[in-house]
């Protein structure tokens, strides 16, 4: 009778249940559980590991919108609230001037503009005015005597004024007798001095001479005045020798 040792037969048992197992679970891993193995709304949150389904589960179409619920969906669609601004970044540098362009063409000349309106003539300045002559013809008008020629009114201006003994008659253009005075204004008959402020006239006084009796008095003389109605001119004295 042969006999078998113990300790061999529990040994060749295990090898023969180790054969088993691994073709078992070669048999196994070829048929795995898919989405057709599974009843339609069975599977809960509990027979899902936490931290498994992130956004490849969904960018695949293995999770849906569908598969979540109202509430999840509205956190997920719900923008979130903007974060702080963030500081304003730093100036950055100048950039490098670009080169001058080149001159464009000359535009064509514009259309001549028209004409414009003739102003209006400027007042004459001498506009009015008048000669005012005074004839002394009694032939004794003599050596240093006063002759005038008056303004027709005392608000004219007397601005240039003479006197003429050529062209008179016989005998007064002979006698050449020269003048002592020439300006304008009016006398003072009861004084034989020019009234303050009246330039309304001219005045003429000859001069003697102690020469040929052809040089001393006038025959006949004539004094002009050029008198400008309403003027105002003011007497403004620029010299005086005495004062340097």
């Amino acid at each position: 009778m042969r006999f078998i040792n113990r300790k061999t037969m529990a040994m060749t048992g295990a090898a023969a249940a180790l054969v088993a197992l691994a073709c078992s679970g070669t048999a196994a891993a070829s048929s795995l559980i898919d989405s057709n193995d599974i009843k339609d709304d069975t599977v809960r949150s509990v027979d899902i590991k936490n931290g498994t389904i992130d956004s490849s589960d969904i960018k695949d179409g293995s999770v849906r919108s569908a598969d979540m619920s109202t509430w999840v969906r509205g956190k997920l669609m719900k923008a979130g609230t903007p974060g702080p601004q963030g500081p304003a970044g730093a100036k950055g540098a100048q950039g490098v001037a670009g080169a001058k362009g080149a001159t464009g063409p000359q535009g064509p000349a514009g259309s001549k503009g028209d004409d414009g309106k003739a102003g209006q003539d400027g007042k004459n300045g001498m506009l009015g005015a008048y000669y005012a002559t005074a004839f002394y013809d009694s032939g004794d008008t003599n050596a240093g005597a006063i002759a005038t020629a008056a303004c027709t009114a005392k608000t004219d201006v007397a601005i240039s004024g003479g006197v003429q003994v050529l062209g008179l008659g016989d005998g007064a253009e002979s006698r050449n007798t020269p003048v002592s005075s020439s300006f304008p204004g009016r006398m003072d008959w009861s004084t034989k001095t020019p009234k303050d402020g009246r330039l309304d006239g001219w005045i003429v006084q000859f001069g003697g001479n102690a020469g040929a009796t052809s040089d001393k008095d006038p025959e006949k003389v004539q004094v002009w005045a050029l008198c400008l109605p309403g003027a105002h001119i003011p007497v403004t004295q620029t010299y005086q020798q005495s004062a340097g």
